[in-house]
């Protein structure tokens, strides 16, 4: 949790905003508060995408869903306004650490853990298929882990169970292969998930680490969720049946998760009542729309060899690219960026379909590298304050899919654009100067 940002609204509908829970690709999720004190989150649509039509007939969909579905194994719906020139949602507010970060700051899950949290999940996708309608998009990132168990969110995509060809669509590493496929999708995509999603949670692998999982009746259990054929899946019904006759019957006095996990969860209790300070409103560079960045900067899309290069300059390039990427094509911008008494924060921000081979970002000449990057990603670096300038780069290389990436400083969006690959593996190149 942060601080609001300058250009974070202070109140959406009847509720105060305090501070900022996250981002993902399609929307900012905010900490608010109701008229009688209850905690909220309150997601709100980015300016871009409120824009566009299909885009806000996602999100009506996903108020459709969240609403259709209750709040016993998601969070319940108070509010909504898909119409609003912002789009919102609001929902109880739960302390949780998503699973996908879980894996990511502390490992795989034990035993005592992934049992509760497959008999939660298979609970929860027959709730949700009870009411005639398939997620279409369960992932660790949207599995919630909180004190009582998990709870499912994001329904952006969620559909009416419906059968024949449909417009591919989910997150690979856990899409079934008819969604993949476009051949069809609906609950037993679901179910395909939700294998995918124990796995990573067992194991920290997204795809073909089921055979490495020790419990020989979770094993088998997942083995029948990943089948190719959808027909020779079982239903959730069937793995609730299955689970209640082998999983373990006790749970520790301590909780079902890690006592780390169940610390950053009272953390999280800890902050929703001492919400961090908003940030200081001095002046800042004014947000610049996609089509007035590529034409004010400058973007050059470069193809061969079945590799795809996006490279993007704002100001001389800090440093020589790699040999095997094209030269960045300078384009001087006139910039002109208010003086702040302190160092401002550079954010970088992938987010997409894919998990990342590698990312490399680099600010100031000091390059970090990291391997094996899920997405979405984000990473924050504080610079100096204007009127010094910071220069920054960022390489990426990722598998067939896609890759939208943006630039913040500040909270402000400075750069924005989408790299992707239809067939052999692709990089990323993206540099300038602020």
């Amino acid at each position: 949790m942060r601080g609001l940002e300058p250009g974070d609204p202070r109140s959406v509908g009847r509720y105060r905003i305090l501070a900022r829970v996250g981002a993902g690709g399609m929307a900012i999720v905010y900490l608010g508060q109701s008229v009688g004190g209850r905690a909220v989150a309150v997601k709100v649509m980015h300016t871009e995408f409120a824009r566009e039509p299909a885009f806000r007939d996602r999100f009506r969909r996903e108020v459709w869903a969240a609403r259709t579905v209750g709040g016993l194994y998601s969070p319940a719906v108070l509010d909504a306004d898909p119409e609003a020139a912002m789009p919102w949602l609001a929902t109880e507010f739960l302390p949780s650490v998503s699973l996908r970060d879980a894996i990511r700051n502390f490992g795989a899950l034990p035993m005592s853990s992934v049992w509760p949290l497959a008999v939660g999940l298979a609970e929860a996708l027959a709730s949700i298929h009870r009411a005639g309608i398939a997620h279409l998009d369960l992932k660790p990132a949207n599995v919630l882990l909180t004190a009582d168990g998990p709870r499912v969110i994001d329904f952006g995509i969620a559909d009416e169970v419906r059968t024949g060809p449909v417009t591919p669509a989910g997150s690979r590493g856990f899409m079934a292969p008819e969604q993949v496929t476009g051949t069809g999708a609906g609950p037993a995509s679901d179910v395909y998930a939700f294998g995918s999603t124990l796995v990573y949670a067992c194991t920290g692998a997204q795809q073909g680490g089921e055979s490495w999982v020790a419990d020989p009746a979770l094993q088998a259990m997942l083995a029948r969720c990943l089948r190719p054929d959808p027909t020779e899946r079982p239903t959730a019904p069937e793995l609730i049946g299955y689970l209640t006759s082998v999983a373990p019957d006790a749970v520790s006095d301590t909780g079902w998760l890690p006592p780390v996990i169940a610390a950053e969860i009272d953390r999280q209790v800890g902050e929703a009542e001492n919400p961090p300070v908003a940030r200081s409103s001095a002046p800042l560079p004014r947000r610049l729309n996609r089509r007035a960045l590529l034409i004010g900067m400058g973007a050059v899309v470069v193809a061969g060899g079945g590799a795809g290069v996006l490279v993007l300059t704002s100001g001389s390039p800090p440093s020589a690219p790699p040999t095997s990427s094209p030269a960045p094509v300078p384009v001087p911008v006139a910039t002109s960026v208010s003086a702040a008494p302190k160092s401002r924060a550079l954010e970088f921000y992938l987010f997409g379909t894919v998990t990342l081979t590698d990312v490399t970002y680099t600010v100031n000449g000091k390059a970090t590298t990291l391997h094996n990057v899920p997405l979405p990603w984000r990473q924050a670096v504080a610079v100096a304050p204007s009127p010094q300038l910071a220069s920054w780069r960022i390489q990426y290389h990722f598998p067939p899919g896609e890759v939208n990436w943006r630039i913040l400083i500040d909270g402000f969006e400075t750069a924005t654009g989408q790299t992707s690959s239809a067939g052999d593996p692709s990089q990323g190149d993206d540099n300038g100067t602020n």
